[in-house]
């Protein structure tokens, strides 16, 4: 028997009117998304960026994820939150109008780091409409199916984008405001959601009132913290797990400030392949093989998958530093091809990466704790991203950025040795 068909009809209308807000939404976000993937190429080969700004913009969107837990707090203790997050949302996407008022590499960072912070602080909540408008049977096909169509709309809206840029330059002036906006209309909706959501579990939160005491100020900064450490100190493996996690992220954040400059300054790529190579080739791999890497991931460790996952992630680096080498391309195929596979191959293991991202905390938490679990691997996320974008501008300023790609794909190759030691362990 079909488990939906145990579902009342309320449930079940909500649901699919969920899944309709859901798709517009993605839509709506892939346009966005697919326009901010260019945002560090625009600022070094366009805004003529130091290396210092490239770090510095790694740094502030990296470091956004620190705010993620604190907007939960807000939105959730708020006695509106569907008003709470269209102020926020409108607090956030302003700054992307404001972006063409000034050709000037400064206050492009400025506007995308705070539009970075805010946002961080609300997209946590879609999990909360996840998990209360869709059913357990249709959840994870539903969001499968959103995830695709914000995936194909992130791909024409790159690639067509990396071609103007090509053409003109200052079409960013354009595009970037058209992503303020249709990443408004996708919160808009995350709104609507959650007014008509399941609410039962924010009755056990206490809302803001009138006057904001201290106590509660304290309740929502330090809270998290607090967690953070009790986690730690109860569950000792999902302690190796986040450290050994922390690595690869470590890794992944010391070469994101080199990787603009190279294919920019070292390399010369024109907008086109750049975007080509970050949109069409990058999501290609995502999308084969999410399904391979979800097979793989299963319901077994995840500290193992992951020592697979994180080994693989060396060739990405390895493969950046060969193209230099290869400069007049390999055999048959030419520096752009290089670069496509490049970027597919680490669509291959990233496919994995955040699968795990996504997934791998809940085999440690308790049933009543998964998403306390999941905010303090958010949490690591920020804290690693105050720190790790600087020491890859250190080693490019010191070193070279070919030092800093191979210190990358050394520490990748420790975070998978360390989580097959993990995989071993029986505690």
């Amino acid at each position: 028997m079909n488990k939906s068909s145990n579902q009342s009809p309320a449930i079940l209308s909500l649901e699919k009117r969920t899944f309709t807000l859901h798709l517009i939404s993605q839509f709506f976000h892939g346009i966005a998304f697919g326009t901010l993937l260019l945002q560090d190429i625009i600022l070094k080969k366009s805004l003529f960026a130091s290396d210092f700004e490239i770090t510095l913009l790694i740094f502030l969107t990296s470091s956004a994820f620190l705010f993620s837990i604190y907007g939960v707090e807000m939105i959730n203790r708020s006695n509106n939150p569907a008003m709470t997050i269209i102020i926020m949302a409108a607090a956030s996407k302003i700054f992307l109008l404001f972006i063409p008022l000034f050709e000037d590499a400064g206050f492009f960072i400025f506007c995308i780091a705070v539009m970075s912070y805010i946002d961080s602080m609300i997209r946590p909540t879609w999990n909360a409409v996840y998990k209360h408008n869709y059913t357990e049977e249709k959840r994870s096909k539903l969001y499968s199916y959103a995830s695709s169509l914000f995936t194909i709309v992130l791909l024409v809206i790159i690639t067509l984008f990396g071609q103007l840029l090509d053409v003109d330059y200052k079409v960013y002036k354009i595009f970037y405001p058209l992503a303020g906006i249709t990443d408004f209309v996708s919160l808009f909706i995350l709104a609507k959601l959650v007014s008509t959501s399941n609410v039962d579990y924010l009755k056990k939160v206490k809302n803001f009132s009138a006057n904001i005491s201290f106590k509660l100020i304290k309740d929502v900064l330090i809270l998290p913290v607090r967690n953070l450490m009790r986690i730690f100190k109860v569950n000792k493996p999902f302690f190796r797990f986040e450290r050994n996690f922390f690595f690869y992220g470590m890794a992944i954040m010391i070469a994101s400030p080199a990787i603009p400059i190279y294919l920019v300054r070292e390399l010369n790529f024109d907008y086109s392949p750049i975007s080509i190579a970050k949109g069409l080739a990058f999501h290609v791999a995502m999308i084969i093989f999410t399904p391979l890497m979800g097979r793989m991931h299963g319901s077994g460790k995840p500290a193992k998958f992951c020592g697979y996952v994180f080994s693989s992630l060396v060739l990405f680096p390895v493969l950046l530093v060969l193209i230099k080498y290869l400069d007049n391309g390999f055999l048959f195929l030419s520096n752009d091809m290089i670069l496509f596979i490049t970027f597919f191959v680490f669509g291959i293991s990233m496919s994995g990466v955040i699968l795990s991202w996504n997934l791998s905390s809940i085999y440690y938490a308790p049933v009543a704790e998964v998403s306390n679990y999941q905010a303090v691997h958010i949490t690591l996320t920020g804290i690693r991203g105050i720190f790790s974008p600087f020491i890859g501008f250190a080693l490019m300023e010191l070193f070279s950025i070919r030092v800093t790609f191979i210190v990358s794909a050394l520490l990748f190759l420790f975070a998978g040795i360390m989580m097959f030691f993990e995989s071993r362990r029986n505690d």
